[in-house]
């Protein structure tokens, strides 16, 4: 055997066995490690292995949990805001502005299938399914000439569930892998889906189909290379957040009952007949019990001769505030927010540490609308909407069919975030531009906006007050001639 083989099976080239030795702390058998010996499990097995139960727990932290709920939430009116807007970047320009028309003008409001959301509210609730079951489903529906769409096509979203990760199997050269079938060359090629969901209220829902993979779009984020299906994306976060909810509930039920007793009334001496009747009363005591006494807040009682109040000490709480803090930036670090923005707990900010949070937080952000949402939902979406668009005749194209790539260009603008400091940072975006390492048209694309709709908006407001014999500091010089 070579050295190579014989090393491979633990022994050296004289017969002695190979002592491992760890050239890693993180890789010691010691007292502090013993006990830490996780498993190897692939990609795939890694995030079905447990799905059923960390999906449904995460969905109902969403439901009960505030923290989970606020940072889920959170997330998602960053990543998607009131909408990703499309603008068509074909070569045609009719045919851009025309399809952006079209979008904007009449399909956006007819994109969901279900007939519940438009194209935007269709990317909030597929952002935020990512978050919390680690991946949604989008079916595209192509829909009929005569069906009334202003596009013939829909989009309707899938829940992970009706997706079975347990079905499984291979038959000839093809492989079933959690609900998604590959073909030989190991492509998705289909998509095996219930009817309805299994967990809803259709009993006639459980048969399982097959969807064409150009039919259906998989939105999720992947953690390792060759994984098939999501995890949720609060997964890190699920046990602290539950724990942290129910400490805090349990202290906060011992303080109210606890406030319940504010203290007694005692005597140095006492006989018989003094728990016969109720001394602020007169009163005969039932059982022989000794009075509770009520008393409304802010007064004092007379108490008969030999009595004395003893007040109960204060439940101060000592550190539970700093205690609620520290749990509270573990649950925030475990769902990549800012603790400010999680707890709303402002009080340690100034406006240069926060400006600092805040870039880094936003460029978590778009990383995650730019590897993930963009390429994987939003392209999509106008690549089915353009293709229907052209096939139904509300876009001109003679050379689609061979040219189809350069009209499907589409510059893809997130909602933009507000200034921290709208002053300094509108002087700073002046001379980005003025210094010509910036344009106006990317400063109106990095907004959300085009700068031709600006330009024309600037046009018609001009043109309004010039008619109307206005003048605003803001209006263009005219140059005359003298």
């Amino acid at each position: 055997m070579d050295f190579e083989t014989l090393q491979s099976r633990g022994f050296l080239l004289d017969g002695a066995p190979l002592r491992p030795q760890a050239s890693y702390d993180a890789a010691s058998q010691g007292r502090r490690m013993k006990d830490w010996a996780p498993g190897s499990p692939g990609p795939t097995r890694a995030a079905v292995g447990q799905m059923s139960t960390v999906r449904a727990r995460s969905r109902d932290a969403g439901r009960n949990n505030g923290w989970i709920a606020n940072g889920v939430r959170n997330w998602v009116s960053n990543e998607v805001g009131a909408g990703i807007k499309p603008r068509s970047k074909a070569p045609d320009a009719t045919f851009a502005a025309e399809a952006n028309r079209l979008w904007d003008e009449e399909f956006c409001a007819a994109a969901d299938y279900d007939g519940t959301l438009d194209a935007y509210g269709l990317m909030a609730l597929a952002v935020r399914s990512r978050k919390e079951a680690g991946e949604v489903f989008v079916r595209i529906r192509h829909l009929g000439l005569n069906s009334g769409a202003p596009v013939p096509v829909q989009f309707q979203l899938i829940e992970s569930e009706q997706v079975p990760h347990t079905h499984s199997m291979q038959y000839g050269d093809r492989e079933i892998v959690a609900g998604i079938e590959f073909d030989g060359n190991g492509k998705r090629s289909q998509y095996w889906m219930y009817r309805r969901h299994p967990c809803d209220m259709s009993p006639n829902g459980m048969e399982l189909v097959p969807v064409p993979a150009s039919e259906v779009i998989h939105h999720f984020a992947p953690l390792r290379p060759g994984q098939v299906r999501g995890i949720a994306e609060t997964v890190q976060a699920l046990i602290k957040a539950r724990d942290f909810d129910e400490y805090d509930d349990a202290e906060l039920t011992r303080k109210k009952t606890r406030a319940n007793y504010t203290g007694a009334i005692t005597r140095q001496s006492f006989d018989d007949s003094d728990f016969q009747f109720d001394p602020f009363t007169g009163e005969p005591l039932e059982g022989g019990a000794a009075p509770m006494v009520n008393i409304e807040p802010g007064t004092f009682p007379a108490l008969l001769p030999g009595e004395e109040i003893k007040l109960f000490d204060a439940d101060q709480g000592g550190a539970y505030g700093e205690f609620m803090r520290q749990q509270l930036m573990g649950v925030a670090a475990s769902l990549g927010i800012p603790y400010e923005l999680l707890s709303g707990d402002m009080r340690n900010v100034n406006d240069r540490i926060l400006r600092a949070l805040l870039n880094e937080y936003r460029r978590l952000i778009e990383q995650a609308q730019w590897l993930y949402t963009i390429p994987q939902l939003c392209r999509r979406i106008w690549e089915a909407f353009i293709d229907a668009a052209v096939l139904a005749g509300r876009l001109k194209a003679r050379d689609y069919a061979t040219n189809r790539k350069a009209y499907l260009a589409c510059d893809w603008r997130p909602q933009a975030w507000r200034y921290l400091h709208p002053v300094q940072d509108a002087q700073g975006e002046l001379m980005l531009i003025k210094g010509g390492l910036s344009s106006r048209a990317a400063a109106a694309a990095e907004r959300g906006y085009d700068v031709e709709d600006i330009d024309r908006q600037n046009q018609a407001d001009t043109e309004r007050a010039q008619a109307m014999g206005l003048q605003y500091s803001h209006d263009p010089v005219k140059v005359t001639d003298e």
